[in-house]
Protein backbone atom coordinates (compact mmCIF):
# COMPACT_ATOMS: atom_id res chain seq x y z
CA UNK A 1 0.00 0.00 0.00
CA UNK A 2 1.71 3.34 -1.10
CA UNK A 3 1.61 6.45 1.30
CA UNK A 4 -1.07 8.50 -0.48
CA UNK A 5 -3.20 4.81 -0.40
CA UNK A 6 -2.87 4.81 3.58
CA UNK A 7 -3.31 8.29 4.14
CA UNK A 8 -6.54 7.98 1.98
CA UNK A 9 -7.57 5.35 4.37
CA UNK A 10 -6.50 6.81 7.62
CA UNK A 11 -8.44 10.07 6.81
CA UNK A 12 -11.62 7.61 5.95
CA UNK A 13 -11.06 5.88 9.21
CA UNK A 14 -11.14 8.59 11.04
CA UNK A 15 -13.89 11.00 9.60
CA UNK A 16 -16.43 8.13 10.10
CA UNK A 17 -14.91 6.67 13.25
CA UNK A 18 -15.42 10.67 14.87
CA UNK A 19 -18.67 11.07 13.18
CA UNK A 20 -20.20 7.23 14.88
CA UNK A 21 -18.62 8.38 17.68
CA UNK A 22 -20.08 11.72 18.01
CA UNK A 23 -23.41 9.48 16.83
CA UNK A 24 -23.17 7.42 19.41
CA UNK A 25 -22.07 9.72 22.11
CA UNK A 26 -24.90 12.07 21.40
CA UNK A 27 -27.39 9.72 21.32
CA UNK A 28 -26.70 7.64 24.34
CA UNK A 29 -25.13 9.67 26.62
CA UNK A 30 -24.91 13.82 25.89
CA UNK A 31 -29.27 13.97 24.94
CA UNK A 32 -30.76 11.75 27.91
CA UNK A 33 -28.24 13.33 30.22
CA UNK A 34 -29.11 16.44 29.48
CA UNK A 35 -32.69 15.28 30.36
CA UNK A 36 -31.99 14.36 32.50
CA UNK A 37 -30.55 17.06 34.38
CA UNK A 38 -32.50 19.90 32.88
CA UNK A 39 -35.89 18.27 32.47
CA UNK A 40 -38.22 20.27 30.50
CA UNK A 41 -35.71 23.20 30.16
CA UNK A 42 -33.15 20.09 28.25
CA UNK A 43 -35.38 21.40 25.07
CA UNK A 44 -33.38 24.71 24.45
CA UNK A 45 -30.17 22.63 25.04
CA UNK A 46 -30.76 20.13 22.61
CA UNK A 47 -32.14 22.11 19.95
CA UNK A 48 -29.17 24.67 20.63
CA UNK A 49 -26.87 21.32 19.94
CA UNK A 50 -28.73 20.13 16.88
CA UNK A 51 -27.75 22.65 13.97
CA UNK A 52 -24.17 21.85 14.36
CA UNK A 53 -24.45 18.41 15.43
CA UNK A 54 -25.98 17.94 11.61
CA UNK A 55 -24.04 20.56 9.99
CA UNK A 56 -20.51 18.08 11.84
CA UNK A 57 -21.82 14.94 10.22
CA UNK A 58 -22.13 16.58 6.84
CA UNK A 59 -19.01 17.77 7.19
CA UNK A 60 -17.13 14.72 8.42
CA UNK A 61 -19.26 12.94 5.19
CA UNK A 62 -17.55 15.24 3.16
CA UNK A 63 -13.93 14.55 3.93
CA UNK A 64 -14.83 10.58 3.94
CA UNK A 65 -16.21 10.88 0.77
CA UNK A 66 -13.66 12.79 -0.86
CA UNK A 67 -11.16 10.55 0.36
CA UNK A 68 -12.76 7.34 -0.79
CA UNK A 69 -13.30 9.37 -4.17
CA UNK A 70 -9.61 10.31 -4.36
CA UNK A 71 -8.63 6.18 -2.88
CA UNK A 72 -11.17 5.03 -5.88
CA UNK A 73 -9.01 7.41 -8.61
CA UNK A 74 -5.67 6.00 -7.18
CA UNK A 75 -6.61 1.95 -7.13
CA UNK A 76 -10.16 1.15 -8.67
CA UNK A 77 -13.93 1.78 -7.79
CA UNK A 78 -14.93 -1.95 -6.97
CA UNK A 79 -18.10 -3.14 -5.51
CA UNK A 80 -17.42 -2.34 -1.86
CA UNK A 81 -16.29 1.36 -2.50
CA UNK A 82 -19.88 1.75 -4.36
CA UNK A 83 -21.18 0.42 -1.79
CA UNK A 84 -18.98 3.11 0.83
CA UNK A 85 -19.56 5.59 -1.31
CA UNK A 86 -23.52 4.95 -1.49
CA UNK A 87 -23.68 4.67 2.45
CA UNK A 88 -21.69 7.78 3.22
CA UNK A 89 -23.85 9.70 0.79
CA UNK A 90 -26.51 8.67 2.16
CA UNK A 91 -25.34 9.63 5.63
CA UNK A 92 -24.82 13.01 4.33
CA UNK A 93 -28.08 13.47 3.07
CA UNK A 94 -29.99 12.48 5.64
CA UNK A 95 -27.94 14.99 8.31
CA UNK A 96 -28.32 17.69 5.57
CA UNK A 97 -32.44 17.11 5.22
CA UNK A 98 -32.24 16.90 9.16
CA UNK A 99 -30.03 19.91 9.51
CA UNK A 100 -31.44 22.45 6.40
CA UNK A 101 -35.29 20.89 6.10
CA UNK A 102 -36.37 19.18 9.56
CA UNK A 103 -34.80 21.65 12.19
CA UNK A 104 -37.28 24.90 10.27
CA UNK A 105 -40.02 22.39 10.06
CA UNK A 106 -39.62 22.19 13.85
CA UNK A 107 -39.15 25.35 14.73
CA UNK A 108 -42.23 26.50 13.11
CA UNK A 109 -44.14 24.02 14.43
CA UNK A 110 -43.33 24.57 18.05
CA UNK A 111 -44.13 22.29 20.80
CA UNK A 112 -47.64 20.88 18.74
CA UNK A 113 -45.73 18.63 16.46
CA UNK A 114 -42.37 17.60 18.47
CA UNK A 115 -43.65 14.37 18.89
CA UNK A 116 -44.03 13.74 15.13
CA UNK A 117 -41.28 15.57 14.54
CA UNK A 118 -38.60 13.86 17.01
CA UNK A 119 -39.76 10.49 16.11
CA UNK A 120 -38.54 11.15 12.22
CA UNK A 121 -35.34 12.62 13.78
CA UNK A 122 -34.57 9.76 15.90
CA UNK A 123 -35.27 7.35 12.71
CA UNK A 124 -33.16 9.62 10.77
CA UNK A 125 -30.38 9.34 13.74
CA UNK A 126 -30.43 5.58 13.63
CA UNK A 127 -30.37 5.31 10.13
CA UNK A 128 -27.65 7.10 9.88
CA UNK A 129 -25.67 5.57 12.14
CA UNK A 130 -26.50 2.21 10.86
CA UNK A 131 -24.99 3.67 7.04
CA UNK A 132 -21.76 5.28 8.94
CA UNK A 133 -21.33 1.96 11.25
CA UNK A 134 -21.89 -0.12 7.71
CA UNK A 135 -19.38 2.10 5.88
CA UNK A 136 -16.73 2.07 8.38
CA UNK A 137 -17.06 -1.74 8.31
CA UNK A 138 -16.89 -1.88 4.58
CA UNK A 139 -14.19 0.48 4.37
CA UNK A 140 -12.09 -2.33 5.36
CA UNK A 141 -13.15 -5.28 2.91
Amino acid sequence: MSLLQTALTTATDAALGIWLGTILFFSFVGAPTTFDVLGDDAGQVVNAIFPKYYLLGVGLGAAALVAVLVAGLVTAFDAPRIGLLALVGGGIGMNAYARWVLIPKMDRAGDDAFAQYHKQSVALNGVTMLAVGTALVLSHV
